[in-house]
């Protein structure tokens, strides 16, 4: 799969669109606007936003189904293979949910998380990427 670069930044307060098990970035019949808190931590080129998600439905912006719940997204260096976003330093057969160094970045601007939340690539549709 080839690798996909970008340099695009994406607002702060994004807004997403969430319904009936579906997340997306364009308003949609039945979905409800949402805020989702981005973190621009890395502003340079290649790299992309781990998603952050936790199981408490109460700290969640919207959720992805099976108990799961995206709290907000940090901008990190690394590049997409398909929509999934690889850090830096990884591959994509890696896990990485629990990398100690991209949580302790995430819990710089989402605290009250901390021991509560794990990482994931899957934000490359926020850009178009299938």
């Amino acid at each position: 799969m080839p690798r996909i670069n970008t340099d695009q930044l994406l607002p702060a307060d994004f807004h997403v669109y969430a319904g009936r098990g579906v997340v997306v970035n364009h308003p949609g019949i039945g979905l409800e606007e949402k805020t989702l808190p981005t973190i621009n931590h890395y502003k340079g080129k290649n790299g992309g936003y781990v998603a952050i998600y936790t199981g408490n439905a109460e700290k969640g912006v919207y959720g992805v189904g099976g108990g799961i719940y995206v709290v907000g997204q940090v901008r990190v260096p690394g590049h997409y293979e398909g929509r999934y976003f690889i850090p830096a330093g990884y591959n994509s057969d890696d896990n990485i949910n629990h990398d100690p160094e991209i949580l302790k970045i995430c819990e710089q601007y989402f605290p009250d998380m901390k021991g509560e939340m794990w990482i994931g690539g899957d934000t490359g549709g926020w850009f178009g990427i299938q």
